[in-house]
Formats: structure tokens, C-alpha cells, sequence
């Protein structure tokens, strides 16, 4: 794994972000055909970004939202971001960590329901291939 500047270094709290995502349930997660398709497939499409998610504790396959436009003719699926929630406070210094793997802190979001410390950071765009038995599943 490679180290990143911003590891152990700003306020955000990496030990409950990655137990945040450790005890998700998995009925916790959004069970719609783009959802699916998104975390089958983010991991092994996006190997740079998970990595990066993980070194701030995050698991790139549970995300808190995901933001998928209408798949195309061409057998692929855009999703203009996902948001992941993190523990901390979003001081310059998460700023600064989250903005050098590439993200941005959301500044719009659903209702997290969380009463700790938190903000939600959120990817650029995504491409994935569609896979229309998702769809036909439920």
C-alpha cells in the first residue's frame, strides 16, 4: 500500500471511520440495480481510489450515496459521484487530505442521522460497465 501525506495527520478520526464501515450491516446498504452494480464493480475499476478511501478508513464498497445517471445504449453506466461518510471534524487539514486523493467535501448530502463528529466527502465521476440483470434482480 502506498503512503499518503495526509495519513495521521488532520482531525479526522481513521479508528471509527473504519469501524463505522467494519459494523455496517449490509441491509443498511441501498439495494437498488445502480447501487448493486456500483459496489460489484467500484473496487476492482477504481484500485487507485479505494486505496486512497481506505488510508482515511473508509470501504469504497459501502457508500452513503451514490448519484447514477440513466445507463447508456453504449453498456455503461456514469455516476456523476458517490459520497462517503468520515469521522472527524473537516478542519483545512481534512480539507487539504481529502482535496490531494482527488475529492471534495460535499456540500450537499441526505441527512446522515449520525450524531458524532462527521462530514461527507464525496468522488468525481465515475463510468461502469451496466449490467442489466441488476436491474431485472428486484
Amino acid at each position: 500500500m502506498t503512503d499518503y501525506p495526509w495519513e495521521n495527520k488532520m482531525a479526522i478520526d481513521i479508528g471509527r471511520t473504519k469501524e463505522y464501515y467494519r459494523s455496517m450491516p449490509p441491509e443498511d446498504l441501498c439495494d437498488c440495480a445502480y447501487c448493486r452494480t456500483y459496489m460489484r464493480q467500484i473496487r476492482a475499476a477504481y484500485p487507485d481510489t479505494a486505496e486512497k478511501l481506505e488510508t482515511l478508513g473508509i470501504d469504497i464498497e459501502k457508500p452513503f450515496e451514490t448519484m447514477p445517471l440513466v445507463p447508456g445504449d453504449d453498456g455503461f453506466i456514469d455516476f456523476i459521484g458517490s459520497q462517503y461518510v468520515v469521522f472527524g471534524r473537516p478542519d483545512q487539514e481534512a480539507l487539504d487530505a481529502v482535496r490531494a486523493a482527488c475529492m471534495q467535501i460535499a456540500e450537499s448530502h441526505p441527512v446522515t442521522g449520525i450524531t458524532e463528529d462527521h462530514f461527507v466527502i464525496e468522488t468525481g465521476e465515475i463510468r461502469l460497465k451496466w449490467n442489466c440483470m441488476d436491474e431485472q434482480e428486484h
